[in-house]
This record gives C-alpha cells, sequence and structure tokens, in this order.
C-alpha cells in the first residue's frame, strides 16, 4: 500500500495509478476489498 495526503483527501497507488480517495482509511478498505474479490475469484 502506498499514497498520500492532499488537500481533498488521500491518493492511493491502485494498481499502476493513483486514486483519490475521501480519506486514508477508505483506501485501507478498498484494498481489503480487492484481496478479498481476488481471494474468491480464485
Amino acid at each position: 500500500m502506498k499514497g498520500y495526503v492532499t488537500a481533498t483527501g488521500y491518493m492511493g497507488f491502485v494498481e499502476g495509478r493513483y486514486i483519490l480517495f475521501c480519506s486514508e482509511s477508505d483506501y485501507v478498505d478498498y484494498i481489503r476489498e480487492m484481496k478479498e474479490i481476488s481471494i474468491a475469484a480464485g
């Protein structure tokens, strides 16, 4: 996980690009959900 705080939220690094999230915790939740989906897809 990689990212940084901005004036408008948190820029989180996802699959080779940065995405703006409302907060760092939103970014962490997103990454966790993506990992769960990837595991479930097998």
